[in-house]
């Protein structure tokens, strides 16, 4: 992350402002960033699934996705083999065979570690009492294009999101980092009208309007851009220091 953006962040806590992070990755990828960032607990992750405090190790809320949605869902991942489902269950990200795909989502979540299972039915049918968090599917935006259509066919309802344009997440009906919002901003003593949100992708949509201030980076979707009040540069221009001087420093 940008040294300017940690610097603006670290103003920021300084003048009693919380910066948490929300994203969809799990806690081993989520960590390295709270702690890169000294980011306040707690944070969202899972886009939503849990909001957790790091500092206190301590679970604030949980939405799985039941087991029923996911077992539905694998007829149709299989229609599609050149793409690559994973399983979020037990707090580890489980795949079926490792491909290129995976590695990559490995390499960009680093330190986290895929672990392969020889299917995911089995690896359901032996935790009866746990549901998974959610599932991601990494693909060629075509064919989880063609995916999405076909998940949305099926007789259950299978809440779906693109995180990024080679991602399409599967989340319990219901959840995103929208509804986890308030549960985040009751933890830090902040009404949820005092909160600003600031995100780039379909998965930070409902975030972005649950927000007191909703901000989408420039380069997000039409409607993301759209739901928002302000937008700000991408990362690499450090569009969240840009954010934090015009909010708290009158730049």
């Amino acid at each position: 992350m940008p040294a300017g953006v940690i610097d603006a962040i670290h103003r920021a806590q300084a003048r009693g402002i919380k910066v948490c992070l929300a994203t969809g990755r799990p806690w081993q990828a989520t960590q390295p960033f709270v702690d890169a960032v000294g980011a306040d607990s707690p944070v969202i992750i899972y886009n939503g699934g849990l909001v957790y405090d790091f500092a206190a190790d301590r679970v604030l809320s949980r939405t799985a996705l039941p087991q029923a949605v996911a077992r539905a869902v694998l007829p149709a991942l299989r229609r599609f083999p050149d793409t690559s489902p994973l399983l979020f269950l037990h707090g580890q990200v489980y795949a079926e065979r490792i491909t290129p795909l995976t590695k990559l989502y490995e390499h960009r979540d680093r330190p986290l570690v895929i672990l392969e299972t020889p299917n995911f039915q089995a690896l359901l049918d032996g935790s009866p009492d746990e549901d998974p968090l959610k599932m991601l599917i990494i693909g060629d935006p075509s064919d989880l294009k063609a995916m999405d259509d076909a998940l949305g066919a099926l007789p259950v309802a299978v809440n779906r999101v693109f995180s990024q344009k080679d991602y399409l997440e599967i989340l319990p009906v219901g959840n995103d980092k929208g509804r986890a919002l308030p549960v985040l901003a009751a933890a830090v003593g902040v009404p949820v009208a005092e909160t600003v949100a600031v995100g780039d992708a379909h998965n930070d949509l409902a975030m972005i309007q649950a927000a007191g201030l909703g901000v989408a980076v420039e380069t997000s979707p039409p409607d993301v851009v759209a739901a928002a009040a302000w937008t700000c540069p991408p990362p690499e221009q450090e569009g969240l220091r840009v954010v934090i001087d015009r909010l708290f420093f009158n730049e």
